[in-house]
């Protein structure tokens, strides 16, 4: 009896702890993890086949090295079930041909799509993270991360730019605060917090 009562009680924590981590996974893992297993499903040898044709494809222009060009790009596409792409969105674009490559990219996938009965299937949110050395950035949100190196200089962190946008708001210059927190968002678009600040920048007229 007593063995009994040990065995249900350990099961019990068991299964307390399980659901306790599924929990307390953040909404960026849980965002990733859905989106690897959407390709496993989709993608002809999954998402890491889809990475690999990503980097085969995809390479860090000069010009967005040279200016720091750092940022996490959300690509929004859909894929119907005959394995056609379309409604392609770059949300949160980088420019600086960037955008072009991955592009292009997607257009090398056609083929590659395996077919499903259900649209539930078919839509996806990449979150494409570009960064540079080490620079100090938002680290939680990219799914595939193309990093590059840029000999002899160092790119802005994302604080330098937070401790830029605080004393424009202190000096109430709203031209200078809308293009640092632009720049925030562009290193971390799902902070839906800076969307809201923006917003209540814009509105004010002063």
């Amino acid at each position: 009896m007593q063995k009994s009562i040990i065995l249900i009680a350990f099961s019990f924590l068991f299964i307390t702890a399980q659901l306790f981590s599924q929990e307390t996974g953040t909404p960026s893992e849980s965002r990733k993890k859905n989106t690897v297993e959407l390709l496993d499903y989709r993608y002809r040898g999954g998402y890491y086949s889809f990475e690999r044709l990503f980097f085969k494809t995809v390479e860090y222009p000069e010009m967005a090295k040279k200016n720091c060009v750092v940022g996490i790009m959300i690509v929004r596409f859909e894929v119907d079930c005959e394995g056609k792409i379309k409604n392609l969105v770059i949300k949160n674009p980088m420019y600086w041909g960037i955008d072009a490559q991955v592009q292009d990219f997607l257009t090398k996938t056609m083929g590659n799509w395996n077919k499903c009965t259900d649209d539930k299937y078919t839509r996806f949110e990449i979150p494409i993270q570009f960064t540079i050395n080490d620079t100090e950035t938002n680290t939680e949100d990219g799914l595939i991360i193309l990093q590059t190196e840029l000999v002899g200089y160092k790119c802005k962190g994302d604080s330098y730019f937070q401790e830029k946008l605080d004393k424009a708001l202190e000096k109430n210059s709203r031209k200078k605060a809308l293009r640092y927190i632009d720049e925030l968002i562009k290193r971390n678009p799902y902070n839906a917090q800076l969307y809201d600040q923006r917003k209540e920048i814009k509105g004010n007229k002063k």
